[in-house]
């Protein structure tokens, strides 16, 4: 017995080391959410206390946005997607749905809900302090925005700040609400035209 008290330690040591490579390995393994692929599902609870699944969602389009609050480019986007929202939720109902995934870290939480006061800030915004989300759709960095159809695959993928009250940076989203979904080789068709512009 005494000689477990004594290896407790190391035991335990071991045990975390295997976790970490473990979760490395796991997260080292899944390549980068992109256009064409389906979007991995994900529960997170928003700065309001209401639980959120992407699953939930299936039917409608999603725009999955990730930002944070000391992202100077996020707090200039920001507006112009409340103004978004706040339009789609006019014209298209309960057909769109806005998901702005708040990627502060578990010390900046107190300042999420004074930013979205500042800000008039009345979409949903799901909390993700540990960075599941970004491990699990490996951003590149905030904002980042991804269009997911009626399926839930990806239909455009968004690096960087938009306005999003120009017609033009919401012609996938209303192309979705009007046509409907695609195939997943009619995305990259799309987005390889679009990349040649």
């Amino acid at each position: 017995m005494d000689k477990i008290k004594e290896k407790w330690p190391y035991l335990v040591a071991v045990g975390l080391v295997f976790l970490a490579i473990a979760y490395v390995v796991k997260t080292a393994n899944v390549t980068p959410v992109s256009v064409g692929m389906q979007a991995p599902d994900f529960s997170l609870v928003t700065v309001d206390g209401k639980s959120v699944n992407l699953s939930a969602y299936r039917g409608r389009v999603v725009m999955l946005n990730f930002w944070a609050t000391w992202c100077k480019p996020c707090r200039q986007e920001m507006p112009s997607m409340e103004e978004m929202s706040k339009g789609f939720r006019t014209v298209a109902g309960d057909r769109f749905v806005l998901l702005a995934v708040n990627e502060n870290n578990v010390f900046y939480q107190g300042k999420i809900k004074p930013f979205l006061a500042k800000y008039g800030i009345d979409f949903s915004v799901p909390l993700d302090p540990l960075g599941k989300l970004d491990h699990l759709y490996k951003i590149t960095g905030v904002p980042e925005t991804f269009v997911i159809d009626q399926k839930g695959v990806v239909a455009e993928h968004v690096i960087g700040p938009r306005d999003w009250r120009m017609k033009d940076s919401l012609r996938v989203v209303h192309d979705l609400l009007d046509h409907g979904p695609k195939t997943p080789a009619a995305y990259l068709a799309a987005q390889r035209a679009a990349s040649e512009e």
